[in-house]
């Protein structure tokens, strides 16, 4: 039976979430009249009768049409991530209706702008002469404002809705023009950055990124957002006596012949870090957050257009934070740069920030696309975490990360948000409950600014990190996930200083779950070698590697589990269904709590 449960579990945490059928039978059975994403005809023939529909072309009907819109992308950005076997010219026709997709939506907004703005008589104000206008939908906010009897008196506006503030210089505010700032919930700039995505990396041997892979010749490299294995996370039986040398002349220090000399102990940069020019947002450290932000200036119609990069005196702007995500620590404002395709942190001055009242201010002789960003780390390395059974079919993770406590559920399929504590107060209370997928459910909260689950090259921009052994780690999660249902897993203390190829973690058997009187819990230790609990405890004074019971050798945790704990965690654990395996199996690789608490 163990093999037998091997065999079926294993296999279906690789493929189960892959079949196209399944995700195809969800959409045909939506009955929504969108397209389907996979099918270019059908996305051409959506695009071609949008662009047409001149009801599209005013205000109220762009802003109607963007959720729709901004959806029908989404879905479309998820069939470019998943899909493992498209051609490459499926791909090729995939980003192609997406590129023209985004650029359409920008161009029903620029068109109506300018219908908009045609007619500057119903929003104006007979006293002052100042035309200003304010329209809203869930994803897009458009404010408009003139000075069109251009006296220098009138040089600012503030924008109570978006709680943004300008204030033009004496030369702009006597020219004939409209401000205009347009707030979208969605980023259509972030992706095409050169930093968006991690480094292609061939990874020969992971103690070049400083894991320790022992030399394995695993060859790895990440490509479009997914890592491709010759072999995933297996190591091959014999390694290699002299790998070749990376570009940088690095070897392997395991693989080293006697009496070499020592590799320069001066500190490297990983090969997952990216490096960036002077004034270039580094995407992989930090997360534009909170929407993005159109200021332009343009000429009253006929004819609107954006005037000229604006190099006279400085613009002031004061911007309130959204509330549509949690700030950790003050944001860095950042502008979009076309020629460069990056987000760039130049052109901003005197840049002062309120934490109290979470308002920005900053004076820029440059106007255009905006942003705000944050460092996408700011809840991580975590400080504990907690996995334990809640029945039959239901495990709950409990994440304690630097600033907020998340507690998550996880079900067949389907992992839900149960609590999220930010310090004193409790947020996110609307998703309470909400099941997802895990993939959905990661891309919401991160859309909030909580980012509990970090990427590949995550270790290159947070210090003191005890980054792990990954082909043994990432074993070790599928063994977890195999035995979850019957077993209580937490953190460990002694983790952090054990080494890179020494894996700590507490453990207890689902019968002592509700023993809360209990302490010293057993800890287990997980090499590439061998898996045993040891004989010292979490409350102990000093950590032994010393096991518990010498004679007793187990190859993995499943092992142990299974041969150690009784036939009652057997049962529990031959009962739970693959796909709920499958799904313990994507929180725990996501969160990466081994390596990253």
């Amino acid at each position: 039976m163990e093999s037998k449960l091997n065999e079926t579990s294993l296999d279906f945490l690789s493929s189960i979430y892959h079949a196209p059928c399944h995700a195809q039978w969800e959409r045909m059975m939506r009955c929504d009249g969108l397209p389907d994403p996979t099918s270019v005809p059908e996305m051409n023939r959506y695009l071609s009768l949008w662009q047409a529909d001149p009801a599209s072309a005013t205000l109220e009907g762009a802003l109607a049409k963007t959720d729709q819109v901004i959806h029908v992308i989404s879905e479309l950005e998820n069939v470019m991530e998943e899909t493992r076997d498209a051609t490459e010219k499926q791909l090729r026709d995939w980003k192609e209706i997406w590129l023209q997709l985004q650029e359409a939506q920008k161009g029903k907004l620029d068109q109506a702008t300018y219908h908009q703005l045609l007619d500057l008589r119903p929003h104006l104000d007979h006293e002052t002469m100042v035309y200003s206008f304010f329209t809203s939908s869930p994803l897009v906010s458009l404010a408009l404002w003139s000075n069109t009897t251009r006296s220098p008196k009138n040089n600012n506006h503030q924008v109570k809705e978006l709680g943004f503030t300008f204030t033009l210089p004496a030369d702009l505010s006597e020219a004939e023009c409209v401000v205009r700032v347009m707030r979208t919930e969605y980023d259509h700039y972030s992706k095409f950055a050169r930093t968006y995505n991690p480094p292609l990396v061939p990874e020969t041997c992971g103690e070049l990124i400083g894991e320790g892979c022992g030399g394995c010749g695993c060859a790895r490299l990440f490509e479009g957002g997914r890592w491709g294995f010759r072999d995933e996370e297996e190591p091959e039986e014999t390694p290699r006596e002299d790998p070749p040398a990376d570009k940088e002349g690095f070897r392997c220090a395991t693989s080293l012949p006697p009496g070499a000399p020592q590799v320069s102990t001066k500190k490297a940069k990983p090969p997952h870090y990216t490096d960036t020019a002077p004034g270039e947002l580094n995407l992989r450290r930090y997360r534009v957050q909170g929407g993005v932000y159109t200021v332009d200036l343009l000429e009253v119609p006929p004819q609107p257009r954006v005037l000229a990069d604006c190099r006279q005196s400085l613009i002031l702007l004061i911007h309130r934070l959204p509330d549509s995500a949690f700030w950790f620590e003050p944001p860095q404002m950042v502008l979009w740069d076309e020629n460069k395709r990056c987000w760039s942190t130049d052109y901003f001055h005197d840049v002062k920030y309120n934490e109290d009242q979470c308002v920005m201010q900053v004076r820029t002789m440059r106007l255009g696309v905006m942003g705000l960003a944050m460092n996408r780390y700011a809840n991580l390395p975590f400080q504990s975490w907690e996995m334990k059974p809640k029945g039959a079919s239901s495990v709950s993770l409990t994440l304690i990360a630097a600033v907020v406590v998340a507690d998550f559920t996880i079900t067949e399929g389907q992992v839900c948000l149960a609590n999220l504590q930010d310090g004193a107060r409790t947020a996110l209370s609307h998703l309470y409950g909400k099941n997802m997928k895990p993939g959905a459910l990661i891309k919401t909260l991160q859309f909030y600014g909580i980012n509990l689950f970090p990427d590949r090259d995550s270790y290159c921009y947070i210090d003191g990190l005890p980054t792990k052994h990954r082909p043994t780690e990432q074993h070790l999660y599928r063994c977890m996930a195999l035995v979850a249902p019957a077993v209580h897993f937490a953190w460990s203390r002694w983790n952090l200083l054990a080494g890179k190829t020494k894996l700590v973690f507490q453990m207890k058997t689902k019968k002592l779950v509700t023993d809360e009187s209990q302490v010293g819990q057993p800890l287990v230790l997980v090499t590439p070698q061998r898996t045993c609990v040891l004989e010292c405890t979490e409350i102990s004074q000093s950590f032994s590697n010393n096991p518990e019971e010498p004679n007793k050798y187990y190859a993995d945790l499943y092992q142990m589990v299974l041969g150690d704990l009784g036939s009652s965690v057997r049962q529990t654990v031959e009962a739970a269904s693959p796909v709920f395996i499958h799904t313990i199996h994507s929180m725990l690789k996501s969160a990466s709590v081994i390596s990253y608490c």
